[in-house]
């Protein structure tokens, strides 16, 4: 029987012993900003795992992370996490940071779904419109036959 490492319990220890892994502090950096993006574009991540991740990490250092995202990763993120947010579509990359530093500090929600608008009544057939009863309209389509 293999025996497995506690991959939490080993970056805990890297973290309270920094000091030891100086030459590797960018190295931890990199994957730990890597696993925290890794976890919010999970599937099952959705507007509380944002904002537990948020708490989890503080404020301070959830801003860095998020100010370190790519447009490209705000966009996906808020695109599953905001889905229903008319003003997504068209809009630039300061205001898609903004609406997730929103969305994840809580001070406002996703949008809710638009309903569909429904038909309603019955279809009118178009109404043919009768012809047009005159001598000169009759003379016309005399000449046409």
């Amino acid at each position: 029987m293999a025996v497995e490492l506690d991959g939490f319990s080993l970056l805990k220890s890297i973290g309270a012993h920094a000091h030891v892994f100086s030459e590797i502090k960018v190295d931890v950096l990199k994957a730990a900003r890597t696993l925290v993006l890794k976890q919010l574009k999970t599937k099952s991540a959705g507007m509380k795992s944002l904002r537990d991740v948020r708490e989890s990490l503080g404020h301070d250092s959830f801003a860095l992370i998020v100010d370190g995202m790519k447009d490209a990763e705000v966009k996906s993120l808020l695109g599953k996490l905001d889905k229903h947010q008319p003003e997504l579509k068209g809009s630039n990359p300061q205001w898609r940071l903004a609406q997730l530093r929103a969305l994840a500090d809580g001070s406002i929600e996703p949008a809710a779904k638009v309903a569909a608008k429904t038909k309603s009544g019955k279809k009118t057939k178009a109404t043919v419109p009768e012809r047009l009863t005159s001598r000169a309209m009759a003379a016309v389509r005399k000449d046409r036959r």
